[in-house]
């Protein structure tokens, strides 16, 4: 039986660009009016779509917010990707450029901070998303790190400075210090940021 197509779209093809404009409704309106003020309605009007195409693709608005946080968490690791695949440079170099990256990322887009980051401190559940979210972001910190140590420091100094870091890169994307400013700006807090991994490297 041939599959009838509406728009020139399959029916998969409907219901992966319907689920699409739910993410980014989704990221819209928890951003702008946070996780307890949304409603399934809100973003509904967001997405332009009704609430019969939304539990079609999601249980409930939790669902929703999780599966806006792990796209965001895949943007940031593949973004991270992106810098280390295109810096031919040493380990500094390599540093600099997943420091700058992840900079432009949540500079070009503030409601990925405002949801993955602060938001996602709403419910039991969701700090374990977030939980999850930020050790992948210290499992990244530690690798640069190891990197740019050739002595190769011990295990647990180096993953308790890659915790640290963390958490005050976090603290820094969510209060926005350096962030608000044109990308060609970004420079000397991208410097900032690489010595002090490269200082805490040797630690």
């Amino acid at each position: 039986m041939v599959e009838r197509l509406y728009a020139g779209m399959s029916a998969e093809e409907r219901s992966t660009r319907r689920r699409e404009q739910f993410l980014e409704g989704g990221l819209a309106v928890f951003a702008e009016r946070g996780w307890a003020a949304s409603t399934v309605q809100d973003v509904c009007r967001a997405a332009g779509l009704s609430p019969r195409y939304f539990y079609e693709l999601f249980g409930s608005r939790e669902d929703l917010f999780r599966a806006v946080c792990e796209r965001i968490g895949e943007d940031v690791r593949g973004t991270v990707r992106t810098a280390v695949d295109g810096e031919t440079g040493g380990p500094q170099a390599r540093a600099r450029a997943v420091l700058r990256a992840l900079a432009e990322y949540f500079a070009a887009d503030p409601r990925t901070v405002r949801v993955a980051l602060m938001e996602s401190l709403a419910t039991e559940e969701f700090r374990d998303q977030r939980r999850a979210l930020l050790g992948s972001f210290s499992e990244l910190t530690a690798r640069l790190m190891r990197a740019l140590n050739p002595r190769e420091p011990g295990e647990h100094r180096l993953r308790l400075s890659a915790v640290t870091l963390t958490g005050g890169l976090v603290e820094l994307v969510i209060s926005g210090v350096g962030l608000a400013t044109p990308v060609g700006d970004l420079d000397p807090l991208i410097e900032h940021l690489t010595a002090l991994y490269t200082a805490a490297a040797q630690l």
